[in-house]
């Protein structure tokens, strides 16, 4: 009688009979992560590539088969089944190789193994295959083979490889659900494993094993692969199946023993597993979150986010590359600061102190991937900033047109309107000496001085030579003269009023400017 392994033993199958595979990392490098070239692959929907098999494996501890002679596509997903005679023998490892000995390195993950009535069977995917040659290979020379060490000579053994086109290149991603089942008959007896779920477009790979050589129906549902049935002396007949559900739904591959033809009763093996399809590609960005208003020199918050998008508007998640932000439209000939360049995790860029030195309205943001279309964000604007410190200072400035002394103590934190008063003495323009005096101080802003220290202006209402009044607007930068750590000076100061006073920002020639924040 037959020895009966369901899904619920092949857990501790695996962890007691296949632990070297879980340890093999010592012997197999870790997989490779998806290229380019597998995401281009995902547009289309999963197919088969490339097939072979053998058994009459005889006295090896080692069953190997290569996809002679054409090899797989690079991107592509392998699914290997073993089969020997024997059931003390279990995987120590699965590798693959070129047929001249070159390690390929790529990883060969256990999915289902069973036992039963002395025949053993163990299938192994490996997903976005690489570093070996695409192309057709008539020397055999660089013919990719996949390979299984056991743990022991067996009498008999053999392989079914099959290569996938379409399959999500992340192994926990691309495997659905997978059962395996084991039973024995006298007469025409039904096989299968059981039925699992399919997520749309996803591969149903189903495979068998019988000890007796008899005849075999394969499922109605499933295309057999071309290198099936096997069969020989020793493991008697083994059959690979395969199926793609565009809708989903489940798959139950059943094949018909005919097991009356024998006197003595047959052993089956059947295992069946889904490999997911691949995710559409990313093919544009967009800005999931928008930049907001902010002032001059403040961090954007929240932080933008800008996403890689398939064609119909998802987010692709295995999409890891570095997006770029930069400034689009610049109306007031601002600088971007922060950190610009952003790998994506999980398909989503954040970037989470971005600034803007310059006060404008209409600013965008424009983000940029390789071989992704780029995105431009809504516009947004950026404000001076409100001042919460006080500014004062005197002294002189030298234009052209003549001498102006002055002298102020501006408070922000007073207003508005504002406490404190300024004067200013002008020598230039028609008149031999203009004297300006502040009478209301209405409105105070700050914003950064390219120097590296700090502007502030300040307007209002200003008598002009003690007659009518006038409205003014002057500014003062603090770059690091005595009493201040701000930038590098010199300081600066400038005055208009009305059109008939207007000095400038120029630097002191004497005197100093002193900002508190």
């Amino acid at each position: 009688m037959s020895k009966r392994t369901t899904f619920d033993v092949v857990a501790s199958l695996l962890a007691a009979t296949l632990l070297p595979v879980a340890c093999r990392d010592s012997v197999s490098p870790d997989r490779f992560s998806p290229t380019a070239a597998a995401f281009a692959m995902a547009a289309s929907p999963i197919a088969l590539d490339q097939q072979n098999g053998t058994l009459n494996e005889t006295n090896r501890a080692l069953l190997r088969k290569g996809f002679n002679p054409t090899n797989p596509r690079l991107g592509t997903a392998i699914v290997a089944t073993f089969f020997w005679l024997g059931t003390t023998a279990t995987v120590i490892d699965v590798t693959d190789v070129l047929a001249d000995g070159t390690p390929v390195g790529n990883r060969y993950e256990p999915v289902e193994y069973i036992v039963g009535d002395g025949i053993s069977m163990a299938t192994f995917v490996a997903t976005n295959v690489q570093n070996f040659p695409e192309g057709t290979f008539p020397d055999g020379f660089r013919t990719l083979v996949v390979q299984a060490t056991l743990s022991d000579v067996v009498v008999d053994g053999g392989v079914m490889i099959s290569s996938y086109s379409g399959v999500d290149p992340v192994f926990p991603d691309a495997l659905g659900e997978h059962r395996s089942d084991a039973g024995s008959g006298s007469t025409q007896t039904i096989a299968h494993p059981g039925a699992i779920a399919l997520n749309a477009g996803a591969l149903a790979y189903g495979v068998t094993l019988s000890n007796r050589r008899v005849d075999l129906i394969t499922p109605p549902d499933f295309t057999t692969l071309t290198v099936g049935p096997m069969e020989d002396g020793f493991l008697r007949k083994t059959d690979g199946e395969y199926t793609v559900r565009a809708s989903g739904g489940s798959a139950d591959p059943q094949w018909t023993w005919s097991f009356d033809q024998n006197p003595e009763p047959g052993t089956w093996l059947a295992s069946v597993l889904a490999l997911n399809p691949a995710p559409p590609p990313a093919t544009h960005l967009v800005f999931t979150v928008q930049p907001s208003n902010t002032t001059a020199g403040g961090t954007i918050s929240p932080a933008v986010q800008v996403a890689a998008q398939d064609d119909a508007g998802n987010t692709v998640v295995g999409f890891g590359a570095d997006i770029t932000i930069a400034l689009g439209n610049n109306p007031a000939g601002g600088t971007l600061s922060g950190t610009k360049i952003v790998t994506a995790v999980n398909g989503v860029a954040t970037f989470s102190d971005l600034s803007i030195d310059r006060a404008g309205n209409g600013y965008t943001l424009v983000a940029t991937a390789t071989g992704l279309t780029g995105a431009t964000s809504t516009p947004f604007n950026i404000a001076a900033p409100q001042v919460r410190v006080d500014v004062s200072g005197g002294g002189r400035i030298d234009p052209a047109i003549g001498k102006t002394t002055f002298g102020f103590d501006v408070d922000s934190r007073s207003g508005p309107p504002f406490q404190g008063d300024m004067q200013v003495v002008y020598h230039g323009g028609t008149s031999p000496m203009t004297r300006i005096h502040s009478v209301v101080i209405d409105g105070v802003t700050s914003s950064p001085d390219p120097r590296g220290g700090v502007c502030i202006t300040w307007t209002g209402s200003a008598r002009v030579n003690n007659g009518d009044q006038h409205r003014f607007t002057a500014t003062a930068c603090d770059n690091g003269q005595p009493g201040s750590s701000h930038g590098a000076g010199p300081d600066r100061f400038g005055i208009s009023v009305d059109g008939s006073v207007n000095t400038g920002l120029t630097d002191l020639k004497g005197g100093n400017t002193q900002v508190r924040q």
